[in-house]
């Protein structure tokens, strides 16, 4: 097998595992409404290429090894997404300070 070959391999691997994390990622947005999803999905996708990762380097390279770490790429996302989440809510500003809104009048 050429090096190329070798490369387009890992790569369509890769695709693969980002491709499952896209998908959670879209559904967990979707589910949420938006709430931080620009922010995740870098986060998400390098999560789930990392659970994708993880279990052929722990030995599983067989197909076996291939749907588990489909489904490890789809729990990183989603752990990933999470964590956004939790850094969101920790550093984020909640809302507007109440000094500053303006009420508006009542219509008629």
């Amino acid at each position: 097998m050429t090096v190329e070959a070798r490369v387009l391999f890992v790569l369509l691997f890769f695709a693969a595992w980002a491709f499952m994390g896209l998908i959670i990622w879209a559904s967990v947005a979707v589910l949420r409404r938006g709430d931080g999803a620009i922010f995740a999905l870098p986060v998400s996708l390098a999560a789930a290429c990392a659970g994708g990762v993880a279990l052929p380097l722990a030995g599983l390279d067989d197909g076996t090894g291939l749907l588990l770490s489909l489904v490890t790429a789809m729990a990183g996302s989603l752990f990933g997404y999470a964590f956004v989440l939790v850094l969101l809510r920790r550093f984020a500003p909640a809302g507007p300070v109440p000094s500053q809104t303006a009420e508006m009048p009542p219509r008629e």
